[in-house]
């Protein structure tokens, strides 16, 4: 329930706290807000219009197969609706829903914060995500869309093969989710270390963290192979680079390689999260703890870790090592530890409580049974002969959409019955909320079930049509008429809430007695989510009384009311104790801007205007600039002084994703050059030594200043940390000039168009140089923030800022060292 406001001090706290907070209304409000739950209903809209679109492309395919020999589509047609609707669902619906609208709006709430560590970057991060869904649309919209299937595999992707500007909306498209995605996950996790209530410490933490604390682990390492893989076709088809031609030293199972690095964590990082919401509804309706609480949180951080390693049991029917192959069947018999460890925790807490099988309990019930039909069949595929036999048939399809429907979209939709209260104050229709999930449930059966059958009879993907008397007719009939059934449940869900949003009995606080800290707020909550931080002493807050008593008791008292600012209580890692309390920036024009600044830069390089797409970039820069000009400061708590501060995590979080990245380009660097005869390819001359280690140690050096001026900030010595800085500046700017000299008179004697050595040559480089170019943009801003003096602020830039170029330094000696060796 929420606190009780029963003392005329309580109500002056309780205004207080709605004028600091407060947002702009109308449009404007909507534009500028960072209110973490602003921003989950930005996404969760978003996501539920790409959904439809998703959905209405899949019943166009299943109403061309309803019969053999059928001419709805055309075959170019159906090659876009069929790229368009995985493209679709897997990046703009379930990741975005999941992790954006659940996570954003219901994280900061369970964990007792007031928003999320980075207010602007959430914005951001939704603003961006709209962009890049709108410039993949775009395509389709102009008859260009993606045609090559979600994986996109070469050479079919290349220019040769599809000229059309439709891979490269993908490419570029996926480039720019790829950016919005990674700053989502970098605040998830800054969120879930450091704002937690004090009280709650990671063994107090609700299992919902959990899942999305691995989820977001899983991003920040996940996306770089993909966004390398990308970045090489777009050099390939914009630029002439050779990394997927096999003619010239490059190679087509590079691409899977990277892709399917990107695409088995993925799988997880869709599911995850409906982990995460079954061990929130479970407890609520069986009316007990679920069972093996620290199991589950193990095992949730372990199918998000051991996911990496199984990447290649995509890959058997491409001709894999023996001894490669059943490695990878080994790891992913293994991944099903940690997944079963879930399941039998849920099904015992369901039969050791007393459940009740409302809406939201019955679509947890459904995920479970599709999680086990698709978990099944995924160990079928961990059998190499058996996978040989049935790649590239119906029966992966159907694996596929048990896994990433019927298990990752079921308990979102009953994750949207469960905390509709919450989110609105009104009760949903019980009545209809159970005839939608039986028709989506009977509609996803039959539906996705024949699929193993009809896969098993010899019918590939990705076919638009077939010949009559192969025996699959009845079962695409029974398909098509089960994916409208499935459309027509999930149709009642939407009118469902939509009638209950207004006509709905009111829902009270907290409906369903819930066990976490969401329902200690009001229906909806407001814009502070708290009047005084919450009280924790257990894993599941809501069902101690006596704390929630404390919290009355400290509002009228004033104790953690935080009320002289737009302020959150900021804790410790391990155990959550309060460590200083952070003003949280409030609404701001600068998101915005940044997304439009950017999706300005995809569209110019979309149509090869590349020293005007430049120019965008660099008023991207500009935008962010202009979006740290304002400050946010913090007070510590009780003399204590915390050892990592936000940026600091930030910072080591980027420098993660980016390391990453540069461990994708370096691999692959090895792998074309262990498949190659000769290296370098075509008779190109080994690299100088000399030059390239003086330039790249000098540059090195430079880590010794800006430790000193990291040293100098946190000393107080504003003097000295600016003279350090400019003095690296100087260094690094020369370095700079040299390389960009090299690059524009061909010192290095060969193009990148030559073969893949040149490609693979000048982007390992290019990608060196423009982390040093970011570098020297910092330093200018730096030295423009300290001539104003010294803040706690500007103290955690400086050694943020020393961080990042002590990683761009040591990435430079690896990018340098694996040129140079070349010439061994």
């Amino acid at each position: 329930m929420a606190i009780g406001v029963t003392t005329p001090e309580a109500r002056r706290r309780i205004g207080r706290l709605e004028r600091i907070w407060e947002e702009p209304s109308g449009l404007v409000g909507w534009l500028t807000t960072t209110d973490h739950k602003r921003i989950g209903l930005l996404y969760f809209f978003t996501t539920l219009l790409f959904f439809g679109a998703g959905g209405v492309e899949a019943l166009l395919l299943r109403t061309q197969l309803i019969g053999p020999d059928r001419g709805l589509l055309s075959p170019e047609t159906y090659n876009q609706l069929f790229t368009m609707h995985g493209i679709t669902m897997v990046f703009l619906v379930v990741v975005p829903m999941s992790t954006g609208a659940f996570g954003n709006y219901l994280l900061p709430l369970m964990i007792g914060a007031r928003d999320m560590a980075f207010p602007r970057m959430n914005a951001a991060s939704y603003w961006i995500f709209l962009a890049a869904g709108l410039f993949i649309y775009t395509g389709l919209f102009l008859g260009t869309a993606p045609d090559a299937g979600w994986f996109d595999y070469v050479p079919l992707a290349e220019k040769d093969f599809t000229p059309s500007a439709g891979i490269d909306f993908y490419a570029l498209g996926l480039i720019f989710i790829g950016v919005s995605t990674t700053v989502a996950a970098i605040n998830f996790i800054v969120t879930i270390f450091k704002l937690r209530a004090p009280g709650m410490s990671l063994n107090r933490m609700p299992l919902f963290c959990y899942a999305f604390l691995a989820v977001s682990f899983a991003l920040v390492f996940a996306l770089p192979p993909l966004n390398t893989a990308l970045v090489f076709l777009e050099l390939d088809r914009l630029l002439g680079f050779h990394f997927y031609d096999v003619a010239l030293g490059g190679s087509p199972l590079l691409w899977q390689h990277l892709f399917w690095i990107f695409g088995h964590p993925e799988v997880y990082i869709i599911i995850l999260p409906a982990f995460g919401i079954a061990t929130s509804i479970i407890p609520a309706f069986a009316r007990r703890r679920m069972v093996a609480y620290p199991f589950v949180a193990i095992a949730e951080v372990l199918v998000a870790f051991i996911g990496f390693g199984v990447w290649a049991h995509h890959m058997f029917a491409v001709g894999l090592a023996t001894v490669t192959a059943v490695y990878f069947a080994a790891a992913s018999l293994i991944i099903v530890i940690p997944s079963a460890i879930q399941l039998f925790a849920w099904i015992t807490t369901l039969v050791a409580g007393r459940p009740r099988f409302a809406t939201p309990l019955l679509w947890i019930v459904g995920f479970i049974i599709f999680f086990i039909v698709g978990g099944l069949s995924g160990i079928m595929f961990a059998a190499i002969p058996f996978d040989q036999q049935a790649h590239d048939t119906y029966f992966v399809v159907a694996h596929f959409h048990f896994v990433i429907f019927g298990a990752a979209m079921f308990p979102l939709l009953g994750g949207i019955y469960y905390w509709f209260p919450k989110v609105t104050g009104r009760m949903y229709y019980e009545r209809l909320g159970q005839a939608s999930f039986w028709l989506s449930f009977v509609g996803a059966t039959m539906t996705f079930f024949p699929m193993h059958i009809v896969g098993l009879l010899g019918m590939p993907r990705r076919v638009y049509t077939y010949e009559s008397g192969l025996g699959w007719s009845g079962y695409n009939l029974a398909e098509t008429i089960g994916s409208y059934l499935l459309g027509l449940g999930l149709l009642l869900v939407v009118v469902n809430l939509v009638v209950s949003r207004f006509r709905g009995r009111l829902a009270g606080d907290d409906p369903f007695a819930g066990g976490t800290l969401e329902w200690a707020t009001s229906s909806p909550p407001p814009e502070y989510n708290y009047a005084v931080i919450p009280t924790v002493t257990s894993a599941y807050p809501m069902w101690d009384r006596e704390d929630r008593l404390q919290d009355e008791r400290r509002l009228s008292e004033g104790v953690m009311t935080l009320e002289e600012g737009h302020e959150t209580a900021g804790t410790t890692v391990l155990d959550s104790d309060l460590d200083e309390i952070l003003e949280m920036p409030s609404e701001s024009w600068s998101p915005v801007l940044v997304a439009a600044t950017l999706t300005c830069v995809f569209a110019l390089v979309l149509t090869k205007h590349y020293a005007v797409a430049g120019g965008f970039l660099l008023l991207t820069f500009v935008a962010l600039a202009a979006w740290h000009w304002h400050e946010p400061g913090a007070r510590w708590a009780e003399q204590r002084r915390s050892a990592l501060p936000n940026g600091l995590w930030g910072i080591y979080l980027l420098i993660a994703t980016e390391g990453a990245l540069f461990g994708c380009l370096i691999a692959t660097y090895f792998y074309l050059r262990f498949q190659a005869t000769a290296w370098p390819l075509g008779g190109i001359e080994p690299p100088n030594v000399v030059v390239p280690l003086v330039l790249a140690g000098a540059l090195a050096a430079t880590s010794l200043p800006m430790l000193g001026s990291s040293l100098a900030a946190q000393a107080g010595r504003a003097r000295l940390a600016w003279g350090l800085i400019l003095t690296a500046l100087v260094v690094q700017t020369g370095y700079f000039a040299y390389e960009i000299h090299s690059f524009a008179n061909d010192l290095a004697g060969f193009r990148p168009e030559e073969n893949a050595y040149g490609s693979m040559y000048y982007t390992l480089l290019g990608a060196d140089h423009a982390h040093v170019f970011v570098g020297l943009l910092l330093d200018l801003w730096l030295l423009g923030r300290l001539v104003g003096g010294l803040t706690q602020y500007r103290v955690t830039a400086v050694r943020a800022v020393a961080w990042y170029w002590h990683f761009a330094n040591v990435m430079t000696l690896l990018v340098v060292g694996t040129i140079l060796s070349a010439a061994a």
